[in-house]
């Protein structure tokens, strides 16, 4: 048997639909006569009638039944596929997708993805948050076209540009008594700490950081985002290290948590990371080229209220 003629089954389904071969011809806007020629072959083709007429109403047989449950889903999926094809021939069907962490995606991307959105209506952005070690390995998977990471990256499979230096922070509890004005790695190893997962980059720069007095003591906590550990110091659990891009904008927790600049200093780095060699669609080139005005949006000001991270020894 030969394959069926969409054409054939869209003018049967619309003949079911109007009960007539008049209304489906208008609703197709096509002559009555072309739509009962391509019924009429369609029944030629399985050699079996699909309607019964009575007067100017046609009724299915049980086998026209049939085939309107599979004629249906069909001519939808071939909508689809139609719909598909026009996207990309129109340049809108352009996909982009970012890995990057919670921190990095509440505090610095919504600027930039309003203007990514207004500029580009037809680009489809999609996100997934998650630690650096996850974002490089969807990458290398295909699964991410660009990363938002913690830098340094030294594996040879990507390239990395850097974006923005984000000074790291101490935080306590606002009612912690009295609170230097610079924080050390001797006086907060005397605090309960709270740190990140040992799989995060802030978790080694922490770590590093409170190295400078030998032994590192154990944390009371451990979590899996900054946002959680903003609200256990804020619940006067214990005191850690954060970027000063997570204290950024209006937050209610910061009324009850006391910020301080570290000494010595520690700075982390974002970058945008591809893989290497990676043949950029549009979509994607257009969104790499926004990310990297990252430091010049004028939204996004990193840690313009909070004291910078003090340079003396």
């Amino acid at each position: 048997m030969r394959p069926l003629k969409l054409d054939q089954l869209k003018a049967f389904v619309e003949v079911a639909k109007h009960g007539g071969f008049t209304g489906a011809a208008r609703a197709v806007n096509l002559a009555q006569p072309a739509i009962t020629r391509q019924v009429h072959e369609l029944e030629q083709r399985f050699q079996i009638a699909l309607f019964e007429r009575v007067g100017n109403r046609v009724h299915l047989t049980p086998a026209g039944q049939k085939l309107l449950e599979y004629g249906r889903p069909l001519l939808e999926q071939d909508a689809r596929a139609r719909a598909a094809m026009r996207d990309f021939v129109d340049g809108y069907f352009q996909h982009v997708r970012i890995g990057t962490s919670m921190t990095v995606l509440m505090y610095a991307l919504p600027p930039l993805l309003r203007q990514l959105k207004a500029d580009h209506p037809h680009l489809d952005i999609r996100l997934k948050t998650g630690l650096t070690s996850d974002t490089l390995r969807l990458l290398k998977q295909k699964d991410l076209d660009i990363g938002l990471c913690a830098l340094p990256v030294e594996e040879l499979a990507f390239d990395a540009e850097s974006l923005l230096d984000d000074d790291l922070v101490a935080i306590l509890p606002a009612n912690a008594g009295h609170i230097p004005e610079t924080i050390t790695p001797d006086f907060l190893r005397r605090s309960p700490l709270i740190m990140g997962n040992k799989q995060s980059a802030l978790r080694r720069s922490f770590t590093a950081w409170l190295a400078h007095t030998g032994q590192v003591p154990n944390p009371i906590m451990e979590l899996d985002n900054v946002e959680a550990i903003k609200s256990v110091v804020a619940a006067g659990l214990g005191s850690s290290i954060v970027p000063s891009l997570s204290l950024t904008g209006p937050d209610v927790a910061h009324r009850n948590i006391a910020v301080r600049p570290i000494n010595p200093c520690s700075t982390r780095q974002i970058g945008l990371v591809k893989p290497r060699g990676m043949q950029p669609t549009d979509a994607v080139s257009i969104v790499y080229d926004v990310l990297l005005n990252i430091r010049q949006h004028p939204k996004l000001k990193i840690g313009a209220s909070l004291t910078r991270c003090s340079s003396g020894a």
